[in-house]
């Protein structure tokens, strides 16, 4: 499709562009309004002249159905809970035209800011982000669904009369909770992933379970994205790893850069727990934010929420108290663990012994 041209009613806008190798995406107008729209690559739905058996052709037919039925499931469920100009975009219309399947969504005036630069906002912006983004999560973990994808290029910032908020979107990768798609099928962005993302995508054995995958997971992820909001970074750890999820994974320390006060360093902590029961819900994290005072000062260790979560055996205290205070204890991940260090992280082989 080009410039000019029209899909199902929509008038392209500019050409469309390839973004990450999944996709196509351009802008689109109708009935005089503008609109994001974004080609699938894959998969591609069999035509009469398409070549190949009728065997492959049914299966890939299958496929496709399959495809669909699952993102129109997920579009309605979300669409049914938010409308738009939302924090949460869904999707506007879902279709297919002849062999390929395209997805459109409201479009979005964005600020382009960087981790870096919302580190740098005041405490009352940034913890409008954060509200916004656990807001638009909380809405999707409410009907079980795990986003999968999240990382900062899939939250745009916008700049609104009370500072910034993020619009959350792309739920490509999205699933019901527990009930991931095939390893295969199931991309994201290697850098944000959870421990049990990596081990189930990993798993050339096939011996893990997708009920490993929980909302949990999108928790994980959450916790490196808020640490660049709050630092400017990742969080760090030794040269000898790759990201986030596999230092954890292999017990080895984390660290935030700079010094973290108001409870911050204790909650990004939980959400990066190597076991998914000991992460807190986005519930617990939203009331945190909602907890925090938004005029910059440094809540008091009686002042600031808490966030509850069951004792981990893969823990061994914490390091941290409310604002910064060290307790008796150091903070360390522990050993025990079903994951070997001798492995490099970009090839483990993750078998049975992972049970999340």
């Amino acid at each position: 499709m080009l410039r000019g041209e029209v899909i199902h009613s929509y008038r392209i806008l500019e050409d469309f562009k390839v973004a990450g190798g999944t996709s196509k995406v351009t802008f689109a107008e109708r009935g005089g309004k503008e609109y994001f729209i974004k080609e699938f690559l894959s998969p591609k739905y069999p035509t009469a002249d398409s070549p190949g058996s009728e065997k492959v052709k049914a299966q890939k037919r299958k496929a496709c159905e399959e495809f669909e039925k699952h993102h129109k499931e997920l579009n309605a469920l979300i669409s049914s809970k938010v409308g738009t100009g939302g924090n949460l975009v869904a999707a506007v219309d879902f279709f297919r035209e002849g062999p390929c399947y395209y997805k459109v969504t409201e479009k979005i005036d964005v600020s382009s800011l960087t981790c870096k630069e919302i580190s740098c906002l005041s405490m009352d912006k940034l913890l409008l982000i954060c509200k916004s983004v656990c807001h638009s999560v909380k809405i999707l973990h409410d009907l079980n669904i795990v986003h999968g994808d999240l990382k900062p290029d899939n939250i745009l910032i916008k700049k609104t009369s009370a500072g910034y908020s993020g619009k959350l979107i792309d739920f490509d990768d999205s699933y019901f909770t527990g009930a991931p798609p095939k390893q295969e099928c199931l991309v994201g962005t290697p850098e944000y992933y959870s421990p049990e993302q990596a081990a189930y995508i990993m798993d050339e054995d096939e011996e893990i379970s997708g009920s490993t995958l929980t909302l949990k997971s999108d928790i994980f992820t959450l916790g490196i994205i808020f640490c660049e909001y709050l630092t400017g970074r990742k969080p760090l750890f030794d040269t000898k790893y790759s990201s986030t999820w596999s230092c954890v994974a292999d017990g080895g320390k984390i660290k935030f850069s700079g010094a973290l006060s108001n409870g911050f360093e204790e909650v990004l902590r939980k959400m990066l727990s190597l076991n998914s029961i000991d992460r807190p819900s986005i519930g617990e994290v939203f009331e945190f934010f909602k907890g925090i005072k938004d005029d910059g000062k440094t809540m008091s260790a009686t002042d600031s929420p808490t966030i509850s979560t069951p004792a981990s055996k893969g823990l061994r205290g914490s390091g941290l108290g409310i604002g910064g205070t060290k307790t008796s204890k150091t903070d360390e991940l522990g050993t025990s663990h079903p994951f070997s260090s001798s492995s490099s992280p970009s090839k483990l082989r993750i078998g049975k012994g992972l049970k999340v």
